[in-house]
């Protein structure tokens, strides 16, 4: 979804949240979930601040197979270090170091996450056809 908002904007995720604040960028992304949940067999990759809302976590319990991807706090800060994006996608939510950042990011989202998710698959160590492998195997056993 975020390169979908990106390339509308015309602007990354850092540029918009330093021009207009992270709450044009939710209200953006709940929009486009809005469209998103009107359309039939996708994947969809949400960022993980999608869930922050209500309705959004009603659309995406309502209309998908929620797939909550984890990791710990350490493993998060590997990835986002090694990805030379981060700084443009990934703008700081808070004032703390990126770790205590990440630390009490994931404690104020896990209990949401944990509401809307069909499945939780830890993705420590795992690549990423590992893990789409899980899913494909939970969708398949889905009634």
């Amino acid at each position: 979804m975020d390169m979908c908002l990106i390339s509308k904007a015309g602007r990354d995720i850092a540029a918009w949240v330093g021009q207009e604040g992270w709450d044009s960028f939710r209200r953006a992304e709940s929009a486009l979930l809005e469209v998103i949940c009107l359309q039939k067999r996708l994947v969809v990759a949400t960022g993980g601040g999608i869930i922050l809302d209500p309705q959004n976590r009603e659309a995406l319990r309502k209309n998908f197979f929620t797939a909550w991807l984890k990791a710990d706090p350490h493993t998060i800060h590997r990835r986002l270090s090694s990805d030379p994006r981060s700084p443009q996608m990934r703008p700081a939510l808070c004032e703390l170091p990126i770790l205590e950042e990440i630390e009490k990011v994931l404690s104020e989202r896990e209990p949401l996450y944990t509401l809307v998710a069909d499945i939780e698959i830890d993705t420590e160590g795992k690549e990423a056809i590992r893990i789409a492998e899980e899913i494909l195997g939970a969708l398949s056993s889905e009634p």
